[in-house]
């Protein structure tokens, strides 16, 4: 019989991005532990969302050992705020090895901080700009070809 290991990831931050990625991966074979410092933010999840919810600092490596960071195997800082996801990532990267951590950045500019760890930025607005680029692509075309 083969036992089929559950993933586990952890997502620091119940911001949008956050909340709407621990609402995909919900479900997914996945063990999903969100954090975040209110309480008030955990109201945001799907419901559908099953997974652990922390009350707490994601930048506390006290918090994230009792959250199970030792058993990650993906990490994302999520928080609303560039330094604070920085911190978090570098946390989760340099202390504790997770295997996979990614972080969002609003100012892409930062990138530069994380170059050669192991760490992968999330930018929003370079993300909506290639999602654009890629859904207008043939209206490029079309044009180009008149």
């Amino acid at each position: 019989m083969l036992f089929h290991k559950t993933k586990t990831i952890i997502i620091v931050g119940a911001s949008r991005f956050g909340v709407g990625l621990a609402g995909r991966l919900s479900g997914r074979s996945t063990r999903i532990v969100m954090i975040d410092l209110s309480e008030e933010s955990f109201r945001k999840l799907p419901g559908e969302f099953v997974g652990d919810q922390v009350l707490g600092d994601g930048t506390d490596a006290e918090l994230l050992k009792q959250a199970g960071i030792s058993q990650a195997q993906v990490f994302v800082a999520a928080m609303g705020d560039d330094n604070e996801n920085l911190l978090a990532a570098q946390i989760a990267s340099r202390i504790f090895h997770v295997p996979e951590v990614f972080l969002r950045l609003n100012d892409k500019s930062k990138e530069k901080l994380i170059q050669g760890y192991n760490m992968k930025p999330i930018c929003p607005f370079v993300l909506s700009a290639d999602e654009f680029d890629r859904l207008t692509e043939k209206v490029y075309e079309e044009v180009s070809a008149l």
